[in-house]
């Protein structure tokens, strides 16, 4: 067990007492047995994906688990109305959204943290090219490495690893924090089985002062109204 999967598993049960919830009581909600619960609380068992997409279904805060850092994602002006962009028009507006986000967070923030570096890799990714990938594959490719190298940093096997990344399986707690660990991308991002775009533009949102967000919201008008021009 490395040592941020025992944070990890420290602060999980250190969340779960600050909501005053019982273990039997958080149990029942989690559809696993008290004494499951227990063994995941103590590390003598890995935490599955399952249960962590159960405590994501239930409003906690998965990436503070992961990571102590305190995160409240609120839906965005700028991704909804991505969202709501004509298709011709999604990728131009992502792409812009992109420079207007790295442009406005550069300027704002003296240091960038691996959390934020990562989405806005990912970010530009998507706004290069229509195909879908996973988010382990992005984020593979964002680290320029293959999928063997990848599989032997993370410390599983090639055959696990090609799973992983084909989401035929999901990471559990464990492995989860070995890739965060790894790359800076947020364990939330795995936990959904929809579109992530639009919770990376969230977060990237939110660190954004509201004079910033005014002026990008601006932006986009100008150049939506350009596009369907």
């Amino acid at each position: 067990m490395n040592s941020y999967y025992e944070a990890f598993i420290k602060r999980l049960s250190q969340y779960r007492i600050q909501l005053n919830l019982t273990q039997e009581k958080a149990s029942q909600a989690l559809g696993i047995t008290q004494s499951q619960l227990s063994k995941q609380e103590l590390g003598r068992t890995i935490v599955p994906y399952k249960v962590l997409v159960r405590y994501s279904d239930m409003g906690w805060d998965i990436d503070y688990l992961f990571t102590g850092i305190r995160s409240e994602r609120k839906a965005s002006a700028l991704a909804e109305r991505i969202d709501r962009a004509e298709a011709g028009n999604r990728l131009p507006l992502l792409k812009l959204a992109v420079w207007a986000l790295e442009t406005g967070i550069a300027r704002k923030c003296s240091e960038i943290s691996m959390e934020t570096k990562c989405e806005i890799d990912i970010l530009r990714a998507r706004a290069e090219s229509e195909t879908n990938q996973t988010t382990l594959y992005e984020i593979r490719k964002i680290a320029g490495m293959p999928q063997l190298a990848m599989a032997e940093k993370l410390g599983v096997n090639i055959k696990k690893y090609r799973a992983l990344e084909r989401e035929e399986t999901h990471p559990d707690a464990e492995l989860l924090t070995e890739i965060y660990v790894m790359t800076g991308c947020k364990p939330s991002l795995f936990l959904t089985s929809g579109d992530t775009t639009s919770m990376i533009i969230d977060d990237l949102w939110s660190l954004l002062p509201a004079e910033q967000q005014k002026q990008i919201m601006a932006i986009m008008d100008q150049a939506e109204e350009f596009l369907g021009a």
